[in-house]
């Protein structure tokens, strides 16, 4: 009897064998990748509304834009984010007339302003192959100053924000990727009325720096 067993199992081990090989391999997208990353953006940013009253206005524009990101991407496509951004808002100047103090007259003067917004903002991204969206809403501390006649003076002041963003990212050897990006930036002033939007376009940058499957 033990003869016999040993020959049915020896007849049987070359089919297990040639099974095995033959199974298909579990599919590669049951693995997800889980990482921590931090990107970074940089580009040209200025106000989109209101339209800014350029006639009396000797220059204008908008000026240079940053935010740092961190972000979780778990095994759904939604990713909750955490972004600190500085915003350009405008940069202006113009000819004006002041009241000399000394003779009591009307003298041409140069006068130049400048506003922009530090954000904090939270929201969920989505990733869709190559491209990335995120919406968030946060805590802007909007700036601004203005110089006339060398004088320079500067408020501040606190706003509810929301952020829009759409970036592609056309070059990805991980754990790294680099595309562009643009932003959209909604700023509203509480009990004031007053809403501004701001634009800006860039590269964006993403590192996956704590990453497993």
């Amino acid at each position: 009897m033990r003869r016999l067993l040993l020959a049915l199992a020896l007849a049987a081990a070359p089919i297990a064998r040639a099974e095995t090989a033959a199974a298909p391999a579990a599919p590669a997208g049951e693995k997800t990748l889980q990482a921590w990353e931090v990107d970074v953006f940089a580009g040209y940013g200025q106000l989109a509304f209101p339209a800014l009253d350029t006639a009396n206005l000797a220059w204008s524009n908008g000026g240079a834009g940053f935010a740092l990101t961190v972000a979780y991407r778990g095994p759904h496509f939604t990713h909750p984010f955490f972004d600190i951004s500085y915003v350009p808002v405008i940069s202006s100047g113009k000819t004006v007339y002041t009241l000399s103090g000394t003779t009591g007259q009307l003298q041409q003067s140069f006068a130049s302003n400048s506003s922009w917004a530090w954000g904090f903002v939270i929201g969920p991204g989505w990733d869709v192959d190559w491209f990335r969206f995120r919406v968030g809403v946060g805590l802007y501390d909007l700036l601004v100053k203005t110089n006339v006649a060398g004088t320079t003076s500067t408020i501040s002041q606190f706003s509810v924000g929301f952020l829009a963003a759409a970036s592609a990212l056309v070059w990805r050897p991980e754990p790294f990727a680099l595309g562009v990006e643009a932003r959209l930036v909604a700023l509203q002033m509480p009990f004031t009325g007053i809403y501004e939007s701001v634009w800006e376009v860039g590269l964006t940058g993403r590192w996956d720096f704590v990453h497993h499957y």
